[in-house]
């Protein structure tokens, strides 16, 4: 979505809702923002098992599932593994 039709969508909200647009901004940014943070806090640079004992994934409705599962994880640290090894050589 790109910003016009973000604001678009926003003052639309606000307007259907009775609402002040700060508002509305303010509760879809802070819905994007617990996913980020969520996201992030993560302990995907440590060791994991293979299950992970922490909330992975997000129902987002109209945009589907966003996840993270055991053999993405793996994958992406034996991608970075080889990539560090490969660079650590050139040096």
């Amino acid at each position: 979505m790109n910003s016009n039709s973000l604001n678009l969508a926003l003052r639309q909200t606000a307007r259907k809702l009775s609402i002040p647009l700060e508002l509305v901004e303010k509760i879809y940014y802070s819905y994007w923002s617990f996913i980020k943070d969520t996201a992030i806090s993560l302990p995907l640079k440590e060791g994991i098992e293979e299950e992970l004992s922490v909330p992975t994934n997000f129902n987002i409705p109209y945009i589907g599932k966003l996840y993270v599962d055991y053999d993405k994880v793996r994958k992406y640290n034996n991608q970075l593994n080889y990539y560090q090894n490969v660079k650590s050589k050139k040096d």
